[in-house]
C-alpha cells in the first residue's frame, strides 16, 4: 500500500479509522488531491476509486483480501439520496464479494469468506447527487461499522439459503427474492455471461453478496432508532426473523379477528389487523418493527376464502399517465412495487363465514414473474402512447398482473397525453396469482 504521504497508519485500525473521520462534513474535492472526473455520465464506482486512489493512497485493485490487510479492515463507501421527505435512504445494495460457486459449497456461514471479509469495516456514506461531480458529493459518515450481533442469525440463514441452491446444483435458479438482509445479486458486465457450478453442467449468472438497500437503510437512518425490535427470549438468540415472528403469532392460531381485538383491547377500525400484527410482536400500535424495517417488508393482511383464494387482490397506487408513457418499466415505481417484500398475516375463513387467523409468511415475487409484470406494464404503456388510456390490461391476459379502473367513480378522471381524460387507474395483482403465490411460500414454511 503506497501510502507514505498519507497521515494514518495502515498497520493499525484506530489510526485508519481517525484519519477516515475527517472526511466528515466535507468532499473529496476539499480534502484530497483528487481531479474532476473526466466524463461526469461515467459514476458507477467512479467516488470510490477516487477514495480509495486520493485519500487512502493505495491502488484499486479486485484483491479478494481486506483492502486494509494489515489492519484488519475492509473499506465500503456507498451512496445514500433523499426522499421527498428529506430523509436518507440507501440508494442501493452493498455490494461485499463475489461469490466463488467452486468453493463456497465446501464453507460454512463461520468459516466464510463472506464473514471474515465483513467482520470489520470501514464504511464511508456519502450524498448521491446526479448533478454533481463524484468528488463534490458530501460524505456524511466514515467509521468502523459490523453486522450487529442481533441480525447475524437472519444473514446466516441468508447464506445458508443461497448456498444450499448451489450444493444441490440450481445456482442458476438464485434469485434476489430468496433472502430478506443478504442476497446473491447479479454480477456481470452484461446478461449474457455465466460461470461454471459444481454440481451442474448448466451454467449460471455470476452473483456477488451484497447487504440489500432496504437493510441499509435500515442500518443508515436515524429514524430507525425511533422504531422497537422484538425483544427475544432466553433460547431465541439463534433464530432467524421469520421463525421468531411465527412463535410470536403461533398461540393466536386460530382466534377470529373479533377474539384478537377484544383480546388486545383494539377498538373496530380499517387497520385493526395491523394493529394486531404490531401487538402480537410486543411491539406498540404505531411504531415501526425495526427487523421488518431492515427487511424491507411491509405487514400486509390477507384473508383467504376456504378454496385458498385471496378476497381482494392487491392494488398499488393510482399511475400518472404522462409518468406511464415516458417511463421504462425499469425505472417505473411499479417495478419497484412488484420487488416489495411481504409479511403476509393470513386469516382463513371459517364454517360460520367469520376469518380466523391461521399463519404468517415473508412473501416476494420472484425473478421471473417480475417479467410478466413488465408485459403488463409495457401493454399499458402502448395503450396510453396510442391515445387508449380507457383501455386495460385483463387479468386474462397476463398470468400475475392486470390493470383496472381505482378512482371513485367513472368521474374520477386524469388527464392522458393523446386523448380525452381517462377514468384513474393502477395496476393490480391477480387473486388466482396470488393464491398460488401464498399455497406454494406456505408448503416451504
Amino acid at each position: 500500500m503506497a501510502c507514505v504521504d498519507f497521515a494514518y497508519d495502515p498497520t493499525d485500525p484506530n489510526s485508519i479509522i481517525e484519519y477516515a473521520k475527517r472526511l466528515e462534513g466535507h468532499t473529496l474535492r476539499e480534502m484530497s488531491n483528487a481531479p474532476e472526473l473526466p466524463d461526469p455520465t461515467v459514476r458507477r464506482g467512479a467516488f470510490g476509486n477516487a477514495l480509495e486512489k486520493y485519500y487512502f493512497g493505495y491502488a484499486i485493485n479486485s484483491d479478494s483480501a481486506p483492502d486494509f490487510a494489515e489492519a484488519g479492515l475492509e473499506l465500503k463507501s456507498t451512496p445514500l439520496k433523499k426522499t421527498k421527505k428529506g430523509e436518507f435512504v440507501a440508494k442501493e445494495r452493498l455490494v461485499l464479494s463475489m461469490i466463488d460457486y467452486m468453493s463456497v459449497p465446501d464453507e460454512t456461514f463461520e468459516t466464510s469468506h463472506l464473514l471474515d471479509k465483513v467482520r470489520r469495516m470501514l464504511l464511508v456514506l456519502y450524498q448521491y447527487e446526479p448533478e454533481k461531480n463524484p468528488v463534490d458529493y458530501a460524505i456524511e459518515f466514515a467509521g468502523s461499522w459490523s453486522i450487529p450481533e442481533e441480525d447475524l442469525p437472519q444473514i446466516k440463514k441468508d447464506w445458508e439459503t443461497v448456498v444450499e441452491k448451489v450444493r444441490s446444483g440450481h445456482a442458476e435458479d438464485i434469485s434476489g427474492s430468496d433472502t430478506l438482509y443478504l442476497e446473491a445479486c447479479t454480477k456481470a458486465a452484461n446478461s449474457s455471461v455465466r460461470r461454471a457450478q459444481p454440481f451442474s453442467d448448466v451454467p449460471a449468472k455470476p452473483r456477488a453478496w451484497a447487504l440489500k438497500a432496504s437493510y441499509m437503510t435500515g442500518i443508515e437512518q436515524q429514524e430507525l432508532e425511533k422504531s422497537k425490535r422484538i425483544k427475544r427470549k432466553k433460547g431465541e438468540e439463534e433464530l432467524p426473523i421469520i421463525e421468531l415472528i411465527r412463535k410470536r403469532f403461533e398461540p393466536y392460531f386460530g382466534m377470529s379477528q373479533e377474539r384478537l381485538m377484544t383480546l388486545f383491547n383494539v377498538s373496530a377500525s380499517k387497520n385493526a389487523c395491523a394493529r394486531i400484527t404490531n401487538l402480537i410482536l410486543g411491539i406498540g400500535e404505531k411504531d415501526k418493527v425495526k427487523e421488518l424495517e431492515k427487511a424491507g417488508a411491509k405487514p400486509k393482511t390477507i384473508r383467504l376464502h376456504k378454496d385458498g383464494r385471496p378476497d381482494q387482490a392487491i392494488s398499488f397506487p393510482a399511475f400518472d399517465y404522462f409518468e406511464l408513457e415516458k417511463t421504462p418499466f425499469e425505472d417505473s415505481d411499479f417495478k419497484a412495487q412488484l420487488e416489495q417484500l411481504y409479511l403476509f398475516v393470513i386469516y382463513r375463513e371459517q364454517d360460520d363465514g367469520t376469518y380466523a387467523l391461521s399463519d404468517v409468511c415473508f412473501w416476494q415475487m420472484p425473478d421471473k414473474d417480475v417479467e410478466e409484470g413488465r408485459r403488463c406494464y409495457e401493454a399499458m404503456q402502448r395503450n396510453v402512447r396510442n391515445g387508449r388510456a380507457d383501455i386495460t390490461v385483463k387479468s386474462s391476459e397476463n398470468r400475475c398482473c392486470h390493470v383496472r379502473p381505482h378512482g371513485r367513480n367513472a368521474a374520477d378522471t386524469r388527464p392522458q397525453p393523446h386523448g380525452e381524460p381517462a377514468t384513474k387507474k393502477c395496476f393490480w395483482l391477480n387473486q388466482g396469482y396470488l393464491k398460488e403465490q401464498i399455497a406454494q411460500t406456505l408448503e416451504r414454511c
